[in-house]
């Protein structure tokens, strides 16, 4: 996918979480403990690390924003951007993360000791808090504010919010996979 503005990577975001709520939403507490592995999370265990996860992009991207809003006060410039944001695609880290498997940073491993109902609602409320910066993701040039991702590299604050849709999609495959990994009841 091609993303042309921060309202796109918002709807897709918001689309794929769509389908996270609808895939887990109903799940018995057998289900969602379900580990097709000893060495794999539990869906209960992938949502935990979802929500973790959202919320340290949340806070990441809010101090990008800060930053470059605070060094636009400072040379008495505006942060707002002279163009529109440039297209670009994640598209090429999809491919990889498809061939590749990785170890999650211990920060945003899961606890397994939450109930899926509170995570769902922590899921909630980082995407509220996500949705809050949209005004200003949107009237701030963020193309050169830049993060390094553990395996990706440095990525820009359009990149980071559009990354937090590719992993949910690589984790509900995931989800999927369990489900249907799931024994049959006697």
């Amino acid at each position: 996918m091609i993303y042309h503005s921060v309202t796109e990577i918002f709807d897709a975001i918001d689309k794929t979480r769509g389908r996270l709520y609808e895939r887990v939403g109903t799940l018995s507490q057998e289900q969602e403990q379900f580990r097709p592995a000893t060495d794999e999370w539990s869906v209960r265990e992938i949502v935990e690390h979802l929500a973790i996860l959202e919320e340290s992009l949340s806070k990441l991207l809010r101090v990008m924003l800060s930053k470059v809003e605070a060094a636009a006060r400072q040379d008495g410039a505006s942060a707002e951007p002279t163009q529109a944001m440039e297209p670009f695609t994640l598209d090429h880290y999809i491919e990889r993360s498809l061939k590749e498997k990785y170890q999650a940073p211990e920060s945003v491993r899961p606890s397994g000791s939450l109930p899926l109902s509170m995570l769902l609602e922590r899921l909630r409320e980082s995407r509220a808090l996500l949705r809050s910066l949209q005004p200003r993701l949107e009237a701030t040039d963020l193309s050169l504010s830049l993060y390094p991702h553990p395996v990706f590299g440095p990525l820009n604050a359009y990149q980071w919010l559009a990354l937090i849709g590719m992993h949910e999609e690589r984790h509900l495959r995931q989800i999927e996979s369990h489900i249907s990994a799931l024994p049959a009841r006697a």
